[in-house]
């Protein structure tokens, strides 16, 4: 009779394939949590550069509307110069 090399009731091909499957899944576990900590990451600095980018549109706009309120006063200022002229021309 052949005398099989048996691990827990299996024989050296089985017990050697569930090691094999085991330290695969174990693997991909691993790669899998490293990326997902690699994606946090990103999201953490893409929430601070948001942060920043939010804060400098901010400051931006403020300014682009004062320059724009003291344009349109200006232009104003000329249409009213010009109906004064054209009321005291007739």
């Amino acid at each position: 009779m052949n005398s099989r090399i048996t691990l827990a009731g299996m024989n050296l091909a089985q017990a050697i394939s569930l090691a094999t499957f085991l330290i695969g899944f174990i693997t991909i576990w691993i790669h899998l949590e490293i990326r997902i900590a690699e994606v946090n990451v990103e999201v953490v600095n893409i929430k601070q550069d948001l942060a920043m980018h939010k804060t400098e549109n901010r400051n931006d706009f403020e300014l682009l509307r004062n320059e724009n309120n003291a344009n349109i006063r200006e232009i104003l200022q000329k249409i009213d110069e010009i109906q004064i002229y054209l009321r005291n021309r007739q």
